[in-house]
């Protein structure tokens, strides 16, 4: 179930920094495909940037996390003193 997540995750991620990229690359230029008040337009771009890089340091963590080996649930490590 863990392993649906973090495939969840990083499919989502990998959707949403091309998608936020491009938003912030149309807002940053004044683009009238999208209706926003024009001086909202250039800190919107912003934050679509800061939110593709906060999705791109998600994706990094969901990749990572996939390439490990699962443990196994019955494991058991004792610390004997």
């Amino acid at each position: 179930m863990a392993g649906l997540c973090v495939t969840f995750c990083a499919l989502m991620s990998a959707l949403a920094v091309p998608l936020l990229l491009f938003f912030g690359y149309l807002l940053s230029n004044s683009s009238p495909m999208i209706e926003i008040p024009e001086p909202l337009k250039p800190d919107a771009g912003k934050g679509c940037y800061m939110a593709a890089g906060l999705y791109a340091v998600t994706l990094c963590f969901a990749y990572q996390k996939m390439q490990e080996e699962p443990e196994s649930a019955r494991e058991v490590k004792l610390n004997q003193a």
